[in-house]
């Protein structure tokens, strides 16, 4: 590692290490939890207010806050929101606080629903996260809703959400954004009785029918294929939106691409010449054009911007992210990450250099990488590289 690149990534994890545990310091210890209720009774008038919901556990909390804030900021003066926020049972008391304190400071109403134990067993042994599931239970959750948008927690919105909402359904379950339209997956979808990409769409973002959804039971029957398969095919490579698109084929209402762009899978298109020109072609110069210049909805899917460089257009999850009361904390998880990266590729390349006869794990490469852990790490996990530290010295017979 060059003695420049690491002085200025350790002075960086230096200034950062104090704002990040003032913040968590500054936390307040207990939520008042009287605005958060299990008993739905908004929805009454869906032409009004918008229903949105989101779904999380703790391990997006912060993200969470983020897309709501997005939602907010960039909405119309006469626009309202209702929230309706699907978390596990354990979700943080601080992520609680400062989700309220936004809805106060916006004037929408806020309702946590504890989802308890449903599909605490992932289903079809998949290793999804629970609340990748939870959309599907939404029918049943809102009985009061006609409709509701529904969005991933690793989404920025750009504008106002009522044009996504006001999507004529007509006899649809759902809308949807087909992102993957001139991606090759047809042998799989043949796999799991879809014959074509031209229908398949992205579950991130969702206009919900859930009238017609209740009607027609389609909230069983979601379950009971992610649980069960399709035809005997037990795993699904993206279970909750494949289920989506199985039962509501030929029912489902495709979307601009601007509703659901992925920075990613954008930036490979654009410098790729034979895809740049099966989307122009197949969503037609001017919608492309839009989704390119002008996206409403920016998804995240895959590598996420708080985890590594993900595109061009990371800075505008760090815009807002950093209006959130979580910026020190994501910057500091996001610098560490960089950091581990830069070294653990260094460390690779040495170790290569290494002698081949050292005790597996016992050699200096390792030491030195222990050492770099144990000062860039708290807790459990520093203790183990001290100790891992003194079992190399050991080994290696360093004084």
């Amino acid at each position: 590692m060059k003695v420049g690149c690491a002085s200025m990534w350790c002075t960086l994890l230096l200034l950062i290490c104090p704002m990040i545990m003032a913040a968590v310091g500054d936390t307040p210890s207990t939520v008042e939890t009287q605005n958060v209720t299990q008993n739905i009774t908004y929805c009454e008038k869906t032409n009004d207010v918008i229903p949105v919901v989101l779904s999380a556990d703790n391990n997006y909390g912060p993200q969470m806050y983020i897309t709501m804030l997005s939602i907010l900021k960039n909405s119309n003066v006469d626009t309202r929101y209702d929230f309706y926020l699907l978390v596990s049972p354990n979700f943080e008391k601080r992520y609680k606080y400062f989700i309220l304190e936004l809805g106060d400071q916006y004037g929408c109403k806020i309702n946590f629903i504890d989802m308890g134990s449903a599909f605490a067993d992932s289903p079809l042994g998949s290793g999804w996260p629970a609340p990748t599931y939870y959309r599907l239970l939404i029918p049943g959750l809102l009985p009061n809703c006609k409709k509701c948008l529904y969005l991933d927690t690793d989404i920025i919105v750009r504008h106002d959400l009522a044009e996504l909402f006001n999507t004529d359904l007509k006899d649809c379950y759902i809308a949807g954004s087909d992102r993957y339209a001139v991606i090759d997956e047809f042998e799989y979808l043949s796999s799991i009785n879809l014959d074509s990409t031209k229908y398949y769409v992205n579950a991130g973002v969702l206009v919900m029918n859930l009238d017609l959804m209740r009607r027609d039971n389609l909230q069983e029957k979601l379950v009971s294929t992610v649980k069960h398969g399709v035809d005997g095919k037990k795993a699904f490579m993206w279970p909750d939106q494949d289920a989506l698109n199985i039962i509501c084929r030929g029912r489902m209402k495709i979307l601009d691409l601007k509703f659901n762009v992925s920075p990613g899978i954008l930036d490979v298109i654009l410098n790729a010449g034979d895809f740049l020109s099966k989307m122009k072609e197949f969503y037609g110069e001017k919608q492309f054009g839009e989704a390119c210049n002008d996206p409403l909805i920016l998804h995240f899917a895959g590598r996420k911007p708080w985890e590594t460089h993900v595109s061009t257009l990371d800075y505008r999850w760090w815009e807002i992210c950093r209006l959130s009361p979580f910026y020190e904390e994501m910057l500091y998880k996001y610098t560490a990450s960089m950091v581990m990266a830069d070294i653990d590729a260094k460390i690779d390349a040495v170790r290569r250099e290494c002698n081949r006869n050292c005790t597996p794990g016992y050699n200096k490469c390792n030491y030195y990488r222990c050492i770099i852990l144990s000062k860039l790490t708290f807790g459990k996990k520093k203790a183990h590289y001290q100790h891992k530290c003194e079992e190399i010295k050991k080994v290696l017979g360093i004084h």
